[in-house]
């Protein structure tokens, strides 16, 4: 793996994590209530693109053809399980708390990218979920 690949493919997903973290560092963020919170939005909408990383570092790499063939299935559950970390470590920040309903959305996120990847295959855009284009 060559490192412009390397820069182009895997770095991006653990900057968006690193991104993650220094969001959940901040102590006090507004919270504000409507029947869909747009935090929960948030979340899903982090989330999403977080699945699309992982997906496309996954598929990518040519090292491990099972990280290949299952790019799909795995981001999905490093991006949940990413998610479920998360909300524990703002355990420790002050200010902060653990929200069941934070890590489903976060998951919830994970799962709009991989019914869009599934859509777009029904479609014919893809020859399998493991190719893309981003």
């Amino acid at each position: 793996m060559t490192l412009p690949h390397l820069l182009r493919y895997q770095v991006p997903v653990f900057v968006w994590m690193l991104a993650i973290f220094t969001l959940s560092s901040i102590p006090t963020i507004p919270v504000i209530k409507f029947p869909i919170s747009p935090d929960k939005l948030g979340h899903a909408g982090i989330y999403f693109v977080l699945c699309m990383l992982w997906k496309r570092a996954l598929f990518r790499q040519d090292r491990i053809s099972f990280f290949q063939k299952h790019a799909l299935a795995l981001s999905f559950f490093l991006t949940a399980a990413h998610g479920i970390l998360d909300e524990v470590y703002q355990m420790s920040v002050p200010g902060r708390s653990a929200e069941v309903f934070d890590a489903l959305a976060d998951a919830a996120g994970a799962g709009l990218f991989i019914l869009w990847q599934w859509w777009k295959m029904r479609r014919g855009e893809q020859k399998n979920l493991g190719s893309g284009s981003f």
